[in-house]
């Protein structure tokens, strides 16, 4: 700082008046000055920290504290400045801590509101009662300007979000209003739909306007009010009534469609709407008006809506109509059809039919039979041209005018009962210029069945407009009394024809009584006259009826007959009772048939169509029985595994057991020992297809079973220490499988792989030439007989010698196969001699007892009974002591099946045949399975009881595993096991 030093001053003094110089106490009091400023300075500068200090601290006061009021001072909490503040310090802390209070009123104050406002939003009264509550808890406690500021800053914000609440309320009550109004308009629109539905768009008598009108006005003037007072946009109340207006048509044509009576009038209503009601004169009087009463309610903006409705509407109709006229045409067709079987097949006949369809179609109180009988009689016209033409077709002196002819008296025969049936509702003059005309507009005075009528008759072939228009004229020209009185005699002639198809039927049948017979006859006879039945038809349809009584004599017969009686009998009735060397059942039937009726071509045939039937239920009765003698025998172990229909029966037994061989493996032990006793019989078809199927590369599912059954089957031990195969010939390759089979169980590889590969090797060039050095360049056939010594066996077993050098085996290799084979297929037997001599043995053979008896029990119940059978002195197993002969077996398949001659050994060591006398004639006794079906028989029972012993045991082990209060029947346990 600069040095301030002292220096000459001059000062303003009194002049004249001498003064002892001051200048130290100028200093001095310029001293004292400078140190007020700088005291003041100091003053200030201190001042700010106090007022700083003061801000900071209250700055930092907890915000609850600024809330609480003291009871004591009735001021905030926070309010008195902490200990050690000055003046200063505690101002600035005191307005601090005010303008925070305030801050903090504030806030509570407009979340408060906030809070309350959102549970009363649209309840002003109760909104202010809480929040006034709120305010007062808030200030009750404060002083002076707290309680002021508490007080005024919570009526403002208590007026400002009352008065939001007011105005949302009144937001919402004008949008409820016009809410309301348009929810009217909406709900009315459901209402109008309905009351149009029912009918109620018809202003009633004594009524201004109709209930759906009524319900339009009333809706349409609330939209009104509401587009006036603002609450609804311009332009709503004409969209409201738009919309009632097209809910009303809507309904309405619903209505109209619903009492309407065909698909014609539908569209007709269609064209109406679509016109405006300038073209209605399709329509019925009374539904023009209703139609008129409808079309005040469709406009430009909604006649296309109004439209599909109807369609739609109408689609559900006419699928109904078709379907009831479908129905009727199936009921008319049944009648005529049993009709048609009880009459002759002419001309008149149809003509016949026509008139009771007709009869019946006018008689239902349902317009759309009469549609119905038009389509049956439209059928029965196409049958008449369709002979007709084949007749101008095969008939050269049949000409064309004559066919034309023809067709025209068929369709007016047919159309006649219709016309007379239509004209008798009345209106013929009406009736007949409507249809010449066909034009809706003549058809108003019309009932609904005659403008049903003329509008399917155009669509039918048998009514020509350009040819029998004027055959409708004059039918249709006699007065309304003859026009009734015809009807009513076609009437009559439509409940006979009725009554005799239905006493035809029961007479057929055998159920006609004579009383009931002889009633019906006189009620015919009675007929008879200008009103009712000609002579003529009277007969015939006694005829008619005597014929089905001789059909029922017939039906009676066959129930007891076969079909050769029934034969005998067509033959006795044919030749008129002439027929000799018939059996008295036969004649007797026979003659109450020709008593009863004339029409003996129609009894015979008759006869053949019931012989015909009974000889095919005799055929299947056959069929069945020889299906169950060939499963008794399959299942004895008779079956032959070379023939294919017993391969197909075990099949179809496996099948019916729901026994899958794919699934052999998973199969209980029960079903597993069952199915291999059968398969040993007879092996499945199933199984030897696929086994081929595998021999020739293709992939079988689950091979590897079908291959452990193939090993299973072809090593059937005998209990002589032999082993047979059950296959017998129905495998093409057995080798190959057999290769296949011990690869597989040797490698692992898949038997599709291996199958391919041998298959393979055998196509290799090579293989040729291997072949070539192990045979020694002989062919398989001669190095099989060079081995075995018998051509007939090395014819037979060559492919498989042929098959083992392809694929590479050596020599030796194929010698113990062949020798393995002929051991197996022509095996020793000690009671066989094969003059065959296959393999050099007569001891050999295909048929030796081990391989048609594999198991041994069978083989000794077997020799068992040939021996009980054999004549005393010989024996298959002959007593020395006794001096008996040996008896020996020789296979013979000449007969119908495999049978077993026996001879017998004489003292040169030859087989001579065995003769003896029964009943005084020589006889040869033969032998076969058949002699041990009781053993086989029992066996079977045996079996089948052991296998329902082993299935209780194995159910009680089961049930044992089960919770007591567990029900299960077996049932349930064995289908259990078998999933």
């Amino acid at each position: 700082m600069a040095v301030i030093r002292e220096r000459t001053r001059v000062f303003n003094q009194p002049v004249g008046v001498v003064r002892a110089d001051a200048g130290s106490a100028d200093i001095g009091r310029a001293v004292s000055n400078v140190a007020a400023t700088f005291q003041q300075i100091a003053f200030r500068e201190a001042a700010e920290d106090a007022q700083k200090k003061g801000i900071e601290i209250a700055e930092a006061v907890e915000e609850k504290k600024l809330r609480t009021i003291n009871p004591e001072t009735g001021k905030p909490e926070a309010f008195k400045a902490p200990k050690g503040f000055g003046r200063i310090a505690s101002a600035a802390y005191q307005s601090v801590i005010d303008k925070r209070y305030e801050d903090s009123i504030g806030t509570e104050l407009r979340v408060k509101a906030q809070e309350i406002a959102l549970k009363y939003q649209y309840d002003p009264e109760s909104y202010d009662e809480v929040m006034s509550n709120y305010i007062g808890q808030m200030a009750n406690g404060a002083e002076g300007k707290y309680k002021t500021f508490v007080e005024t800053t919570g009526a403002k914000f208590l007026a400002l979000t009352k008065l939001n609440i007011q105005e949302r309320v009144a937001s919402r009550s004008r949008q409820n209003a016009a809410g309301s109004i348009l929810t009217g308009i909406s709900t009315s629109q459901d209402d109008a739909y309905s009351v149009a539905r029912a009918g109620g768009f018809i202003a009633r008598e004594n009524e201004e306007v109709s209930e759906a009108q009524a319900i339009h006005d009333r809706e349409f003037a609330n939209a009104q009010n509401g587009v006036s007072s603002a609450l609804l946009k311009v332009g709503a109340d004409q969209t409201a009534s738009q919309q009632l207006k097209q809910s009303i048509a809507l309904g309405a044509v619903e209505f109209l469609l619903s009492g309407t009576a065909n698909k014609s009038e539908r569209n007709a209503i269609d064209l109406a709407i679509r016109t405006r009601g300038n073209q209605m004169a399709g329509l019925p009087k009374g539904l023009q008006e209703e139609v008129k009463s409808l079309l005040a309610y469709v406009e430009p903006a909604n006649i296309e809506a109004v439209l599909r409705h109807s369609s739609v509407v109408s689609s559900d109709y006419n699928a109904v109509e078709r379907d009831q006229i479908q129905q009727a045409s199936n009921l008319a067709k049944l009648k005529a059809r049993e009709l048609e079987l009880t009459l002759p097949n002419t001309l008149e006949s149809l003509f016949t039919t026509s008139s009771l369809n007709a009869s019946k179609a006018f008689a239902s109180d349902e317009a759309y039979f009469i549609e119905a009988g038009l389509n049956l009689t439209n059928d029965l016209y196409t049958s008449v041209q369709t002979k007709l033409d084949q007749r101008f077709l095969s008939d050269e002196t049949y000409s064309r005018s004559e066919r034309e002819g023809d067709l025209r008296d068929a369709r007016q025969n047919l159309l006649r009962p219709y016309l007379i049936q239509a004209a008798a509702e009345g209106n013929i003059e009406e009736f007949r210029i409507a249809l010449v005309s066909n034009n809706p507009e003549d058809m108003s005075k019309l009932s609904l069945k005659q403008r049903t009528f003329i509008s399917e008759i155009y669509n039918t072939d048998f009514f020509d407009p350009n040819e029998d228009t004027g055959f409708a004229r004059e039918v249709l020209s006699a007065n309304i009394n003859q026009i009734r009185k015809d009807r009513d005699r076609d009437n009559l002639r439509l409940d006979i024809y009725n009554s005799v198809t239905e006493a035809a039927t029961a007479a057929e049948s055998g159920a006609l009584r004579d009383e009931e017979f002889n009633s019906l006859v006189a009620r015919i006879k009675g007929s008879v006259g200008p009103d009712g039945l000609t002579a003529d038809k009277a007969a015939s349809e006694i005829g008619r009826l005597n014929k089905f009584r001789a059909f029922g004599e017939v039906t009676t017969f066959a129930a007891r007959a076969n079909s050769r009686s029934l034969n005998n009998l067509a033959a006795y009735v044919d030749s008129r009772g002439k027929r000799e060397g018939m059996s008295p059942d036969v004649v007797a039937a026979g003659n109450r048939i020709l008593e009863t009726t004339d029409d003996v071509d129609a009894v015979v045939s008759k006869i053949n169509g019931l012989r015909a039937t009974v000889a095919s239920e005799e055929a299947q009765m056959k069929d069945a029985i020889e299906l169950r003698n060939n499963s008794i025998r399959i299942l004895g172990g008779g079956g032959n595994a070379n023939e294919k229909a017993d391969r197909d029966i075990v099949q179809e037994m496996l099948d019916n057991a729901g026994i899958d061989l794919a699934q052999f493996d998973q199969l209980p032990e029960t079903q597993r020992v069952a199915a291999l006793s059968v398969m040993r019989s007879a092996p499945p078809q199933g199984l030897i297809t696929n086994l081929d199927r595998i021999s020739s590369g293709l992939k079988v599912a689950n091979s590897e079973q079908y291959l452990d059954l193939f090993a299973v089957l072809s090593n059937t031990p005998t209990g002589t220490g032999t082993f047979v195969s059950t296959l017998g010939d129905s495998i093409k390759n057995p080798q190959l499988l057999t290769d296949i089979h011990e690869i597989r169980l040797i490698t692992g590889q898949g038997v599709n792989e291996i199958a391919m590969d041998l298959i393979e090797r055998q196509r290799d060039p090579k293989s040729k030439l291997n072949m070539d050095v192990v045979l020694d360049k002989k062919t398989p056939t001669a190095y099989a007989l060079n081995q075995i010594g018998d051509p007939i066996i090395a014819a037979e077993l060559a492919p498989l010698v042929e098959y083992m050098a392809l694929t590479g085996k050596s020599a030796s290799q194929i010698e113990s196969v062949l020798n393995t084979t002929v051991n197996t297929k022509y095996a020793k037997s000690r009671f066989i001699a094969d003059p065959r001599f296959p393999a050099g043995s007569i001891k050999r053979s295909r048929y030796s007892l081990e391989a048609v008896f594999p198991e041994k029990d069978d083989r000794n119940a077997f020799v068992t009974r040939v021996n009980e059978q054999l004549p005393s002195g010989y024996s298959l197993i002959p007593n020395l002591d006794a001096d008996e002969k040996r008896v020996m077996l020789v296979p013979d398949e000449s007969t119908a099946g495999l049978n077993y001659f026996a001879y017998f050994v004489d003292e040169g060591e030859e087989l001579r045949p065995l003769i003896i006398e029964q009943d005084g004639q020589p006889m040869w006794p033969t032998f076969d399975r058949s002699d041990i079906a009781d053993h086989m028989a029992n066996k079977a029972s045996q079996l089948d009881a052991k296998l329902k012993k082993q299935e209780a045991k194995q159910q009680e082990i089961f049930e044992m595993q089960e919770p007591d209060y567990i029900e299960k029947k077996y049932e349930e346990i064995n289908k259990g096991l078998l999933e």
